[in-house]
């Protein structure tokens, strides 16, 4: 057996300690090194499922940043001004960066000129439409009108499958419920009647109400809807809330959905998509919410690294029906964001700006 001299052996001791302890302080220096940061997500309220899930998918990144996130917002998507307060409050608190869904993109010119006055950077996330007025460092969304138009696209399939016709020779009545007045429903019912348009002209709306973007507000105007015109074929939902709501006052008054009447909506939240797989809702535009949410906080990230970003970063969105669920669940139809065009709220295809 081979002996170690213990004189040699109290020095390899002696060495071992030395490198532990050296990498014990390395370790530490490296973790009180590690910047940390607080960052806000201001939504237009939590009422909607989507806005939940895109928070879900925020702190899930901030989480592996080691960041803090303070997230507020108004009880209902109605208190344009207590969503503005709120941004005023959280940078005058001396958050890092700041992220906003607004409700009205004109009133939150106040708050993102407090934020510009602070030195706060402001991104907008679930919209590409720019403000009239203040620096945006980003927008972070999906194209709301063409994501509105290709989901048309697929009720005109739908309607000329079940009448056995041509797509463009489909029939059909639809009745539109919108969000609160402003970009986000201008956009959406804008880009829906295009693609009703432009692949079953045919297939009329013949009325459109506000429900607020909720689903019991959805339910009765639907219901209303239902007496008015009681050969409706299609209820549009600018979110998924307003469709469900549609749906269920559909199944009140007699209708088998996916049968003798249809209902879709936008967002693609975790509840629709059950109800997608149940066979009680018919579709939806999925716009990936959770990860909407993880690339707000990497592109934050970028901005703290100081790495160029582009003004608009154009999120995917995909029409979500039983044949391809599995797929949108499991991310394979996601793609990576890539640099996009601003949205204008003009009524006209993305991209047309006169």
């Amino acid at each position: 057996m081979f002996l170690i001299n213990p004189s040699i052996r109290r020095s390899i001791a002696l060495s071992m300690l030395s490198i532990t302890v050296i990498v014990l302080v390395a370790i530490r220096v490296i973790r009180t090194q590690r910047v940390e940061h607080t960052v806000a997500v201001v939504p237009p309220a939590l009422v909607s499922p989507f806005h939940v899930t895109l928070l879900e998918g925020v702190q899930t990144q901030a989480d592996e940043y080691d960041w803090n996130v303070i997230t507020q917002s108004p009880e209902r998507e109605t208190d344009i001004e207590g969503q503005v307060a709120i941004v005023e409050q959280l940078v005058q608190q001396g958050v890092d960066a700041i992220s906003i869904n607004p409700i009205n993109a004109n009133a939150m010119i106040a708050g993102v000129t407090t934020a510009n006055q602070m030195g706060v950077p402001v991104f907008m996330h679930n919209l590409i439409t720019p403000i009239a007025e203040g620096q945006i460092v980003e927008y972070i969304g999906y194209d709301q009108w063409s994501g509105a138009a290709n989901l048309a696209a697929y009720v005109c399939e739908v309607l000329a499958h079940k009448q056995g016709v041509a797509v463009s020779d489909a029939k059909g009545k639809v009745f539109i419920l919108t969000g609160i007045p402003g970009f986000h429903t201008n956009r959406r019912t804008g880009g829906f009647k295009y693609g009703l348009a432009q692949n079953c002209p045919e297939v009329k709306v013949v009325g459109e109400q506000t429900a607020e973007w909720e689903r019991e507000k959805a339910l009765q105007v639907a219901t209303t809807a239902l007496q008015q015109h009681p050969d409706i074929d299609v209820f549009f939902g600018n979110s998924d809330e307003m469709a469900i709501g549609a749906a269920l006052a559909s199944q009140q008054n007699g209708r088998v959905v996916n049968e003798d009447i249809f209902s879709v909506g936008i967002d693609g939240n975790d509840v629709t998509l059950n109800l997608i797989r149940e066979g009680t809702l018919t579709a939806t535009l999925g716009v990936y919410p959770n990860r909407m949410g993880r690339v707000v906080v990497e592109q934050i990230n970028k901005l703290f690294h100081d790495e160029q970003l582009p003004y608009i970063l154009l999120t995917p969105s995909t029409v979500v029906t039983r044949e391809n669920l599995d797929a949108y669940i499991s991310g394979d139809t996601w793609v990576n964001p890539v640099e996009g065009s601003p949205e204008y709220d003009n009524n006209q295809p993305t991209g047309f700006n006169p």
